[in-house]
Parts: C-alpha cells; structure tokens; sequence
C-alpha cells in the first residue's frame, strides 16, 4: 500500500519494488486493467483466483466472451530475474503510453499492484478532487 517509481531500461525492462517481490512466488501476471491508463498486476494465487471467477461464468454472453478475451489475450506471466526485474512486450507498455527509459508508477492496491505512466499518474492526480472531497460513505469502511 504504497507508491513506487521505477524506470524502464532499453529492453523494456523495470524493477519490481522489494515490498511487492516480498508478496510473490517468482511471478507476476500483468493484464490490461480495467481502467483506461493502467496495468493490472497479480500474485500467481491472485490471478488463479481471477481464473476461477472467469471459468465460473457462462459463455454465451458476447461481451463477456470479448472481456475475456480481450483480458487473457493480453495477461502475460512475467518471472523475475535475478535483479528483481520483469519484461513486458511492448504492446503492454504501449498500452499506458511509456517506453523505454520512459518512468512508471507502481501502486499496491492490497488486492494487486496498479501500473501506469509515472506523467498520467500526475496529471490524474492533479485533475481528482482532493481526498476530502470526496463522498465514500456509500462504501461503509470505518476508520477513515
């Protein structure tokens, strides 16, 4: 529950943060997130739990189907080296619009890790209303 930076290096490769190593069994799985800007990245446990959901739906549904294909095509399992490195295809980081040499943000969300261009990270967090302004109490989570 953090934010990190790193950089891509020319092989479109990016060190992933000690914290986040610390929670994985050697691999990490990175998808295309739902939201537009990010990548979504998951623990092998997480992503199989993913799996799960998504073998437990129906199939006949068209948009479904796109999902999960759009989803699945695009999830790529990334093993670590030995510096604590993973290497996405390019169309992934083109997806967020960074390149090599270009910085990104890792964000532990908990539930996975959020990756995105480290210039979109602060112009959205710049255009956001500020934490106070926000309404949550919809979402009923104590102690805030």
């Amino acid at each position: 529950m953090a934010r990190y930076i790193h950089t891509i290096d020319a092989k479109g490769r990016v060190i992933v943060p000690a914290r986040v190593r610390n929670n994985l069994d050697g691999t990490l799985y990175v998808a295309p997130s739902l939201d537009e800007g990010y990548l979504s990245a998951y623990s092998s446990q997480q992503f199989q739990g993913i799996l799960d959901q998504l073998s437990e739906q129906s199939g006949t549904d068209p948009e479904f189907r796109q999902f999960r294909r759009d989803f699945l095509g695009s999830a790529v399992a990334c093993d670590l080296d030995n510096q604590g490195r993973i290497s996405l295809p390019d169309e992934l980081w083109t997806s967020i619009g960074v390149e090599a040499g270009g910085e990104i943000c890792f964000i532990d969300m908990f539930d996975k890790v959020e990756i995105c261009a480290r210039d979109f990270y602060e112009s959205t967090k710049d255009q956001g209303k500020k934490l106070s302004e926000l309404d949550l109490s919809r979402f009923d989570v104590k102690g805030l």
